[in-house]
């Protein structure tokens, strides 16, 4: 096996833990507020917003791992390597994750140097839809001005990433 596939797969047994403590916690916490009998309109609001809060996280784990079964399978069945793109498209579109294609937003991007008008992606940067909020600042570098290129949609550079004009 493969550095990069021992490596995935170390990150994928870490992360299922992970969920599984997560998973636990709540568990715990669910006992913890049954066992106490709620006396108030507060209480009562509080232990309907937690009982959503776990039925919903349990729906998410679920998913989660779900995901992580796909994804292990892809990267050890012997064979022919998997185009993962459209999983993992997929699964952002799910996530309600989305790619900032505005490279001059400077909520979602930082220049980190170089000279000329154009900047270049180096790293792009992914938001929350919902909530507009940055999951993963991006990187661009000024560079002097030349004919745009792009890939066309659906094609990533050797990163895994649909690059901006060049």
């Amino acid at each position: 096996m493969s550095r990069h596939k021992k490596s995935v797969l170390d990150r994928l047994g870490e992360l299922e833990r992970m969920v599984d403590q997560v998973a636990r916690s709540i568990e715990k916490i669910e006992v913890a507020t049954i066992v106490r009998e709620p006396r108030s309109q507060v209480a009562v609001d509080a232990y309907d917003g937690l009982r959503r809060q776990i039925v919903a996280a349990a729906g998410e784990r679920m998913a989660h791992l779900h995901q992580l079964v796909v994804f292990a399978e892809a990267v050890t069945v012997p064979g022919p390597a998997v185009n993962l793109t459209p999983v993992v498209l997929e699964w952002m579109q799910q996530a309600g994750v989305e790619r900032v294609e505005d490279v001059r937003d400077p909520d979602y991007y930082e220049v980190l140097g170089g000279t000329g008008p154009e900047l270049r992606v180096l790293r792009p940067a992914y938001r929350d839809r919902v909530t507009g909020r940055p999951i993963r600042m991006g990187q661009t570098e000024r560079v002097a001005a030349g004919p745009p290129r792009h890939l066309p949609s659906g094609e990533l550079n050797q990163d895994g990433h649909r690059e901006a004009a060049r």
